[in-house]
């Protein structure tokens, strides 16, 4: 494995964006592909939803073919966006998937269980919640959030990055997220800057549209297609990661014979 300082964090960031900057169109159609795909499962009650979650490993590996093919000179077709679809990983990809889904909603219940007034909860609408500070503050939905961002996003890193190793290294997905933590412990500085520089990019641009648009129809559609191009610039970010601590000469070795 690579040794990786931490400002290589940033490097990746930055890679990602340039990537957006050399194939916009091609990027651009995933991205909103990605999107229309999501927005169908989501519609769907229950299924659907369960489905979003066990599949984004499996979407992930269409991001980062992508970023791949730019890599390689090569134009981004629509096609890539289902490349984690073909081959033999896809059973793999959909186990990650159900850990994914099992995380997300583990993270949730202790956020709820920890800080929300349920009660309060219940009786808000949407409206409210976003009208009324004080009632968000009493509802203790912030904290709920943010205790369940603190620790979806970590697991979701992990997740994220054994996808590849899975993919294109051939692990199962206990061995690839093993590696995949551990790889992140030993660059914890380059990760924990990859991801300082997203998030704080990711607040920005919201709330730019924010005050722009305010949260009427236009604001929020702007804020979804936007998150979804970023959401997509994160993952071609984790490939220049991936690559780099995980050079593809070493994939048929231990990625751990180098430091």
């Amino acid at each position: 494995m690579n040794h990786t300082p931490a400002r290589s964090g940033w490097e990746w960031v930055k890679q990602g964006f340039g990537m957006l900057k050399k194939q916009p169109a091609g990027l651009s159609t995933l991205f909103f592909g990605y999107m229309l795909l999501s927005t169908l499962l989501l519609v769907v009650p229950l299924a659907g939803q369960i489905a979003h979650y066990v599949l984004m490993p499996v979407f992930a590996i269409g991001f980062m073919t992508a970023a791949r093919e730019i890599g390689a000179g090569k134009p981004v077709m629509p096609g890539l966006l289902v490349a984690g679809f073909r081959g033999p990983s896809l059973r793999k990809l959909c186990v990650l998937g159900v850990i994914h889904l099992l995380v997300f909603l583990a993270a949730g219940a202790i956020g709820v269980l920890l800080f929300a007034d349920t009660e309060a909860l219940r009786n808000a609408t949407p409206a409210e919640l976003q009208t009324n500070p004080q009632l968000l503050l009493d509802s203790g939905l912030v904290p709920t959030m943010a205790t369940t961002a603190l620790l979806y996003i970590p697991a979701l890193l992990v997740i994220s990055f054994a996808a590849p190793l899975v993919h294109w290294n051939g692990m199962g997905p206990g061995k690839a997220l093993f590696y995949s933590f551990f790889a992140i412990k030993r660059a914890a500085g380059a990760f924990f800057m990859f991801a300082v520089s997203l998030f704080a990019i990711t607040i920005v641009v919201l709330l730019l549209v924010r005050a722009l648009f305010g949260f009427d129809t236009m604001g929020l559609a702007l804020m979804r297609m936007l998150s979804e191009v970023l959401y997509g610039v994160a993952h071609c970010a984790l490939y220049m990661a991936y690559v780099h601590i995980f050079p593809p000469a070493q994939a048929a070795a231990d990625p751990f014979t180098k430091s």
